[in-house]
């Protein structure tokens, strides 16, 4: 049982084993056997850290911390992110202030060359309002 024993805070502390299953199929015993083990090597002090909850994990208290320095990375946007829409939200703005005029040159119209003349500044403005709309949907969705 000592040997065991000895089996398992080497696996916990040098191989850093925290599954239960693991442990118990390392050590060939029962789980059950592997929690209790564990229990008692916490009351003696041979082991620091804690069960989880539902016993599945052993969490060691003494985790080192690596000496490896922080490299810090500038964090870079994906590219469906970087899109600029301002052009589009403009040509879209602009061609609906045209279609809107086309409108209201329609609704005060005199005669029929204002109302051909309202009709095509409300296609005008149609097609550039379009354009802003197909602008502002070429941003490219993530892969």
């Amino acid at each position: 049982m000592e040997d065991k024993k000895s089996q398992l805070v080497e696996l916990i502390l040098v191989q850093n084993i925290s599954a239960i299953v693991t442990l118990s199929e390392r050590l060939n015993i029962d789980q059950d056997d592997v929690i209790v083990m564990i229990n008692d090597l916490l009351s003696t002090g041979e082991l620091q850290g804690s069960l989880t909850e539902d016993s599945t994990r052993f969490f060691k208290s003494s985790v080192k911390v690596s000496v490896a320095p922080v490299i810090e990375r500038e964090e870079k946007l994906p590219s469906f992110l970087t899109y600029n829409t301002k052009p589009g939200k403009v040509t879209a703005l602009v061609g609906f202030l045209v279609l809107a005029g086309g409108l209201t040159v329609n609704a005060f119209a005199q005669d029929i060359a204002e109302q051909n003349f309202a009709a095509i500044l409300i296609l005008i403005g149609l097609l550039v309002f379009l354009i802003g709309l197909f602008l502002i949907a070429r941003r490219d969705t993530p892969d």
